[in-house]
């Protein structure tokens, strides 16, 4: 897939309506989202919290008529509580945060004994973005979770990115690990994991994509660089996933992104049984929408 609207036609594709959970649902955005894919057939919503504050917002209104259901929960925490039990328990296929804090959100998640994370499983975010001036959708992990990822970590991370290229049509992923440089060094740890990946993945322990790392954001997206460089990558400076060493390095490239090269996304938690849309208050309807129709291809994944 080139465009994040094709992961949209995909969803409507599948002929069916997924049925997403709505943790708090009275936030303007979230609910203008819900709308346009209710209306476009492919998802059903489950709107928890306040009725008269969901029912009050505008966005309501473009609901389809028999096309939504409203559980009244004004407390948060109990709407939180009641999104999360209905995916755990198959009454609903995917859980959304709406206007609650996402710690709140993801602690009930994280709950042992009633959340969505199986026992020892990693979990982490990825999410594709689309570019002006990349040629296809750009995978990147991790964006908001696991602020320092160790080795196992990392692999979690490449694998859970692999399965969502999987579900964009992408068969082989070329995945880049991110760093600095090229060079392997003492003084950057990170780039001493990625040479133990690439290593791993030439040696079939990682299956299913392309490895190789480190390479900087030049070697890794455009092929001019290697030349340039003087570098031989089997990712050709064409890269379908960015693996990044910790969080603030992941946030700070898509947030600059998304600000300053009028990027979009769509990006789900990674690791649960079910899929899991955690989206800031800040992000567009647009990135929303996008996240939606994304979720429900990765109900067919699971």
């Amino acid at each position: 897939m080139k465009t994040l609207n094709e992961i949209a036609i995909k969803a409507k594709a599948l002929g069916k309506k997924t049925r997403i959970a709505v943790a708090v649902a009275e936030d303007s955005n979230t609910l203008g989202a819900l709308a346009r894919a209710a209306q476009e057939g492919f998802i059903y919503p489950i709107l928890i919290g306040s009725q008269e504050r969901i029912l009050a917002l505008p966005e309501a209104a473009l609901l389809p008529k028999a096309g939504y259901q409203i559980i009244d929960l004004p407390d948060s925490e109990k709407a939180t509580k009641t999104a999360v039990r209905m995916v755990k328990s198959g009454e609903a296929d995917v859980l959304m945060k709406g206007l609650v804090g996402t710690d709140k959100f993801l602690k009930e998640v994280l709950n042992k004994t009633t959340g969505l994370l199986p026992p020892k499983a990693v979990m982490s975010y990825t999410c594709a973005l689309e570019l002006p001036k990349y040629h296809k959708l750009l995978l990147i992990s991790d964006t908001a979770v696991l602020p320092n990822p160790d080795l196992t970590q990392k692999i979690a991370m490449l694998n859970y990115s692999v399965k969502m290229a999987n579900a964009l049509d992408i068969v082989m992923p070329k995945v880049a690990l991110i760093s600095a440089t090229e060079k392997v060094s003492e003084a950057m740890p990170n780039t001493i994991d990625y040479a133990l990946i690439s290593k791993m993945a030439q040696r079939a322990q990682i299956k299913g994509c392309v490895v190789d790392g480190p390479l900087d954001i030049f070697l890794a997206c455009d092929p001019s660089s290697l030349a340039i460089k003087g570098v031989e990558s089997p990712i050709a400076g064409a890269a379908d996933i960015l693996i990044f060493p910790n969080l603030e390095t992941a946030n700070a490239f898509y947030k600059g992104l998304m600000l300053f090269a009028q990027g979009e996304l769509a990006g789900l938690i990674q690791g649960t049984t079910k899929p899991v849309i955690v989206m800031s208050r800040s992000e567009s309807e647009n990135s929303k929408y996008y996240c939606i129709a994304l979720s429900c291809l990765m109900t067919e994944e699971r």
